[in-house]
């Protein structure tokens, strides 16, 4: 469950980021600055939430096959 949770909010951070990137570099006038720091920010977030998904998804991976293994020895 709080992978699907996890991999959600990974994608909403980074459409997010992105939209707010497109739209600072699109366009100049005085919020520029703060759109390109906050679409980075959401980027970053987007990449560090998908990168510990990733990572509880492959500790998950190799203990689900090691826990077979055992069953069948």
């Amino acid at each position: 469950m709080l992978d699907k949770l996890g991999l959600s909010f990974a994608v909403v951070f980074l459409l997010l980021g992105s939209i707010l990137l497109y739209d600072a570099f699109s366009k100049s006038d005085l919020t520029q600055t703060v759109r390109v720091i906050g679409g980075a920010v959401f980027l970053a977030l987007g990449l560090v939430t998908l990168s510990l998904v990733a990572k509880d998804w492959s500790k998950w991976r190799k203990h689900y096959k090691d826990a077979g293994r055992s069953i069948s020895n």
